[in-house]
């Protein structure tokens, strides 16, 4: 078995032995719904930390993740630096951002919206955006402590259909390698939040995919999520999934192509999952909104 199948089914546990259950705060009453209107309740834990090695992919085989999909919606936000929820659909063919959608189809002010924008540059003092600051710093300016983009911007919170939930990354260059953090301030277990769950694979291709373009190898990668919680009617999917583990399951890796470049070029095909060998049971998964 994996270190991240063990790390998943040690949270799951986790969460649910010392996890704190929202019903027993006072004034108890949470934001999000089920689709019958029904209050989404959870248990959670506040501020935890998960660490991966250098070069260990954050993929889980305990159920099978949309791999392809959850790297597909990192190029929308980063590389289209996009929130229009049509063209990920008719881009990427991936619709599960149909629900936070405004009238006009995108997200308001959140998400790619950000890495959009541009604003004046505090090193070079030229226009630029969120991810071509990052990139040309890592190239130009590796030991600047200033390595950072984030989706949030208190002006316009307002304006946004959902507040990211991961929403901030931070880089450092340590020797050779590039070490990430991505700072999250809720994340749903079951859906995306968990240790090898969607969240950290796909800001492990994006750590993957600026590292080669910026000529580092990949460092160690940690994700901080502020409230981890498994929603109530999670809570029997996650008990059947850490059933499934198999210490024999080989250990998948994921890999970009050596011969990438230029950051905008890459495309799902440059990306390879080997050794993945996933339990193939099919889950109903619920998503409160």
């Amino acid at each position: 078995m994996s270190r991240v199948d063990k790390l998943y089914m040690e949270m799951a546990n986790k969460i649910k032995t010392i996890g704190i259950s929202e019903l027993d705060v006072p004034n108890s009453e949470v934001r999000p719904v089920w689709d019958d209107g029904e209050s989404a309740y959870a248990i959670y834990l506040p501020q935890q930390f998960i660490s991966y090695n250098p070069s260990e992919t954050p993929l889980i085989s305990l159920r099978r993740i949309a791999w392809k999909t959850a790297i597909k919606e990192i190029l929308w936000i980063y590389q289209d630096k996009c929130n229009d929820v049509n063209l990920l659909k008719e881009k990427y063919n991936v619709n599960y951002w149909d629900e936070w959608a405004n009238s006009e189809g995108n997200l308001g002010t959140a998400y790619g919206y950000q890495i959009c924008k541009e604003f004046k540059s505090p090193e070079t003092g030229e226009m630029t955006n969120q991810i071509d600051r990052l990139i040309n710093g890592l190239k130009n300016d590796p030991l600047n402590r200033r390595h950072f983009m984030t989706m949030l911007n208190m002006n316009e919170l307002a304006d946004m259909t959902l507040i990211p939930c991961a929403f901030m990354t931070m880089w450092t260059v340590a020797g050779n390698r590039l070490n990430m953090t991505l700072i999250q301030r809720s994340g749903d277990f079951l859906a995306a939040a968990a240790p090898g769950g969607i969240n950290a694979f796909q800001y492990y291709a994006l750590l993957l995919m600026v590292a080669k373009v910026t000529g580092y190898e990949p460092g160690e990668f940690v994700h901080f999520v502020q409230n981890l919680h498994i929603y109530n009617r999670h809570m029997p999917i996650v008990d059947e999934i850490i059933g499934k583990y198999d210490e024999n399951k080989p250990v998948p890796k994921l890999v970009l192509n050596n011969d990438v470049k230029n950051f905008y070029e890459i495309t799902i095909d440059d990306f390879e999952l080997l050794d993945y060998n996933p339990d193939l049971t099919k889950y109903t998964i619920p998503i409160a909104v």
